[in-house]
């Protein structure tokens, strides 16, 4: 076992003419590869290098000792049990590792990952990780999990776990476990590990195709066709869902509208999930919702502000809370949304399980159905790769086959 060696020395090379200082450093010696980690900086006339110390000469010269000493035994153990756990690694690992101070614990790994999302305002990706880390600790029923715990068997054992204790679906199951895979895959990376023993090396993970939920534009005009009172619950509900059906916006985006994002003709905003701009021209429903949208404010007395949401829904304005706080507010009203849309399916007829995504889906199938070209979709959805607008041609071409079978039955 190659075993890595230390040193404190003082760097003469890195003095600094404007304090007279040089840099004390701990050298760190491992298969003829040399890193240093500095301790502290001092007058080179205060260093005793045979006895690797700050001379007695120094007024502080008891307290700077003391510190050497501290860091140096701090890093010595972190790069020893580095070489304990696996000898093999290399000085770059070492410096990564006292660098970082992240140890080869997932969970520890993890919750840095996390916290690091949290702070740069990732919240989705924040909350949605999140559940996946308790979700693999309430499976380990432990707080630590050694990297090197995750081996083949292990990642059967959890995936079969997903999906037969849980009843997770497929889609749900690979989504964690690509979670997982990235987190191992990092440490590996970071901490310059074999990589022959990352059980993610050769693993893909499947989804499945699943059907996207949409309306026929007769189950559209069913709900156009439904009037509810200004002050019932259902009434912003039905309005939210048309407007999506005929703009394609996303929910996040339709909550967030505000009076200035909209002219005359066309409605103008910033993807809050891509952060893209999107332009959409108005459609006659949509026109006809903002009309009458003007006519209740005016009826009331009150000022159509700019900076008003077109749909009051939201209780906060996120553009003056934080990330978190935004996107909890809009999840919220979301939710409430979805659970009266199920209320209006009833009322229309439709044996669907409506929630605001079908809105966009059937706009985007209503379009496809009327042979507007994939591209042009694309952009109206905001997509930024047509591979993804190309989901919808699937529906499409089901469509087409199952209306073929039924001549077949003729």
């Amino acid at each position: 076992m190659t075993v890595a060696k230390f040193k404190v020395m003082i760097r003469l090379e890195k003095l600094a003419k404007s304090t007279n200082e040089a840099p004390v450093c701990l050298r760190i010696t491992k298969d003829r590869k040399t890193m240093y980690k500095t301790l502290l900086h001092i007058d080179p006339k205060y260093w005793d290098v045979k006895g690797q110390c700050v001379k007695k000469q120094h007024p502080n010269a008891e307290l700077l000792n003391a510190t050497i000493a501290r860091k140096k035994a701090s890093f010595e153990q972190e790069a020893c049990l580095l070489t304990l756990t696996n000898d093999s690694i290399s000085i770059s690992t070492i410096r990564n590792r006292i660098n970082d101070r992240t140890s080869f614990d997932l969970f520890e790994y993890a919750d840095r990952y996390i916290n690091q999302l949290y702070k740069e305002g990732k919240h989705a990706t924040y909350k949605k990780n999140k559940s996946i880390i308790r979700k693999l600790r309430s499976y380990v029923g432990k707080d630590t999990l050694p990297v090197k715990s995750i081996t083949l068997d292990f990642v059967k054992q959890y995936e079969n776990f997903l999906l037969n204790n849980i009843g997770n679906n497929r889609n749900t199951t690979t989504v964690n476990m690509k979670a997982l895979a990235k987190l191992v895959r990092d440490i590996y990376k970071n901490y310059d590990l074999d990589e022959t023993s990352n059980p993610f090396r050769k693993i893909k993970f499947k989804r499945e195709q699943t059907d996207r939920v949409y309306l026929e534009v007769e189950e559209v005009q069913k709900i156009l066709k439904l009037r509810f009172k200004r002050h019932s619950p259902l009434y912003d509900a039905r309005e939210i869902f048309l407007f999506e059906c005929f703009t394609g916006i996303r929910i996040s985006d339709i909550l967030t509208l505000k009076w200035k994002n909209v002219t005359d003709e066309e409605i103008t905003i910033c993807m809050r999930k891509t952060d893209k701009p999107l332009s959409i021209p108005q459609q006659k429903v949509v026109k006809s919702i903002l009309n009458s949208r003007r006519l209740i404010l005016e009826n009331n007395g009150e000022h159509l502000f700019r900076e008003k949401y077109v749909f009051n829904i939201l209780k906060v304005d996120i553009e003056k809370v934080s990330a978190e706080a935004a996107l909890n507010a809009i999840s919220s009203a979301t939710a409430v949304i979805n659970k009266r849309l199920k209320r209006i399916a009833e009322k229309a007829g439709i044996m669907k399980n409506l929630s605001t995504h079908v809105a966009r889906h059937s706009f985007a199938t209503m379009l496809l159905t009327n042979d507007i070209g994939l591209s042009v979709i694309r952009d109206l959805l905001g997509h930024g790769d047509v591979r993804v607008t190309q989901t919808y041609a699937k529906v499409i071409s089901k469509k087409k086959e199952e209306a073929i079978s039924v001549l077949n039955n003729l």
